[in-house]
């Protein structure tokens, strides 16, 4: 089984560069690398190094990007992953042991955990996406969790065998971001069945920093989740991303109404004393966990914004289509600016 690594991004950067190194750590015999830029880069692999490769995209979208490198792809399976990721040696090799041991599995999902070398606001920053008060039941996107059934993954760590990826046209160009749940739509439409999450092969993700970076990240994704729960409800209507924004509109409107209904006052007194409990909890855990103090200012701080931030954008994603735009970076590092 041959696997095809693509990789989009906007140039060569420090993440991208980590990627790199980690790559030629990757313990399988059969695989290529495939890293789709705007601008052609001859980048130094090495003397002896042939898998990978770099190809031209112009100023596109990750979802051309990745369509691009699919399409120079020779591989069996496709494997994505994001520019500021970086993998276990053992990484493919897990997820050809999965394929092997389900043949007629089409696409599998990864987790996408926190790197252990993090500065302290990034790893606040996963420690929310980690916590159920915030990524509910997704939380296995970005921690070792136990093997499951899912309908849509990310695809920082996705892997889907070519024959289903061109059987569906690939990404869907109109879609940024949020072209992956098209993509996992469009695939269960075909298979009619699921497809799995398995622990094994794993990727380190750098996360967003806290507070602004994540918070512009958290509103991007919102929004594309709202429009998504609105025009895609297979695969995106479910209670779980509705949470957050009735959170948001029982916090506005539930203090607005209890200065009109008295009686509201002592229901909305009552769940905001319940959520703050648990905020409250979460966030001593991860200070213990931690053992550093003031990871419960940011924990408590960091989760409710990303609450908030995240209703209040599936709110305005849900009534109106969000635009794609495509995210600017540092002309010195060449990492991307913001979330």
């Amino acid at each position: 089984m041959k696997f095809s690594v693509v990789i989009p991004a906007r140039t060569l950067n420090d993440h991208l560069k980590e990627n790199i190194s980690y790559l030629k750590k990757v313990r399988y015999y059969d695989f290529e690398v495939i890293i789709v830029l705007d601008e052609f880069i001859k980048i130094n692999f090495g003397l002896k190094e042939t898998r990978f490769r770099v190809i031209e995209s112009g100023p596109v979208g990750p979802a051309q990007k990745r369509n691009i490198g699919a399409r120079a792809a020779s591989g069996d399976v496709l494997a994505f992953l994001d520019d500021d990721a970086y993998p276990q040696p053992n990484w493919l090799r897990s997820a050809a042991n999965v394929f092997l041991e389900q043949p007629d599995l089409y696409a599998l999902g990864g987790p996408a955990v926190t790197p252990p070398n993090s500065e302290f606001m990034e790893k606040m920053s996963g420690m929310i996406f980690e916590s159920y008060l915030t990524g509910g039941s997704t939380i296995y996107r970005y921690k070792i969790a136990k093997r499951v059934e899912i309908d849509d993954y990310p695809s920082v760590n996705l892997f889907v065998k070519k024959e289903a990826f061109d059987s569906v046209g690939g990404y869907d160009v109109n879609y940024w971001p949020g072209e992956d749940t098209k993509l996992c739509l469009e695939l269960l439409k075909k298979y009619n069945r699921k497809f799995l999450y398995d622990p094994s092969p794993v990727v380190y993700h750098h996360r967003r920093e806290l507070f602004k970076p994540l918070l512009q990240q958290i509103a991007r994704y919102g929004k594309h989740r709202g429009y998504f729960a609105r025009v895609f409800p297979k695969n995106s209507r479910k209670l779980q991303f509705f949470v957050p924004a009735l959170f948001f509109i029982g916090i506005i409107f539930g203090f607005i109404l209890s200065f009109i209904i008295p009686k509201i006052w002592m229901v909305y007194s009552a769940v905001l004393f319940l959520y703050v409990i648990l905020v409250f909890a979460e966030s001593q855990k991860v200070t213990i966990d931690q053992k550093d103090f003031k990871a419960f200012r940011y924990m408590f701080l960091g989760i409710l914004l990303t609450n908030l931030t995240y209703g209040l954008n599936f709110i305005s994603g849900f009534l109106f289509k969000p635009s794609s735009k495509l995210r600017s970076i540092d002309d010195g590092s060449g990492n991307y600016i913001g979330g």
